[in-house]
């Protein structure tokens, strides 16, 4: 099942973390490479599917640069990270705590929990920059918005039996 509780439990829900991390990666890792090439002007992204469904245009605007779109460092800046980039630690970070780390993380559900709700906020965001403001839509960002609220899912149902296995030993 889904949310099992106990030793098998966790490894099922630590491999769907990883498996979750390892798609996150690999679709920052596309996104990197469509970002490499927006200044080649032979080069159309297989993302792109017309004028209202281009992940191109979404990655040239500023809020693929969040930090520097939000003002809180310039434009070129080292810690001016693309979306993609970002992307990559964020998700090669869950693959790893996903695996080695799972057992032995100190307040796992909590730190889980925290990071997985700021990446569900973040999405919801960004969903708002795409469609609202630069009125576009980008099937790559929607695989980020995908695999951001189901791990989302994943860390409220490791909160959830943590907290509820918790209760029962007091």
């Amino acid at each position: 099942p889904f949310c099992c509780v106990g030793r098998a439990g966790n490894m099922l829900r630590s491999r769907k973390v990883q498996l979750l991390g390892l798609l996150g990666f690999a679709i920052s890792m596309y996104a990197l490479s469509v970002e490499a090439n927006l200044n080649n002007p032979d080069y159309e992204a297989l993302c792109d599917f017309g004028a209202s469904f281009s992940c191109t245009a979404v990655f040239s605007s500023k809020y693929a640069h969040i930090l520097s779109a939000w003002g809180v460092v310039p434009a070129g800046h080292p810690l001016d990270l693309s979306l993609a980039v970002a992307g990559m630690l964020l998700y090669g970070a869950y693959f790893i705590a996903g695996g080695p780390l799972w057992s032995v993380m100190p307040a796992r559900a909590a730190v889980f929990l925290t990071v997985a709700s700021c990446g569900a906020a973040f999405s919801c965001y960004l969903l708002y920059v795409l469609k609202v403001i630069l009125k576009d839509f980008c099937i790559v960002c929607t695989g980020f918005h995908c695999v951001n609220f189901s791990m989302f899912t994943l860390a409220i149902f490791e909160a959830r039996d943590s907290w509820t296995s918790k209760r029962k030993v007091v």
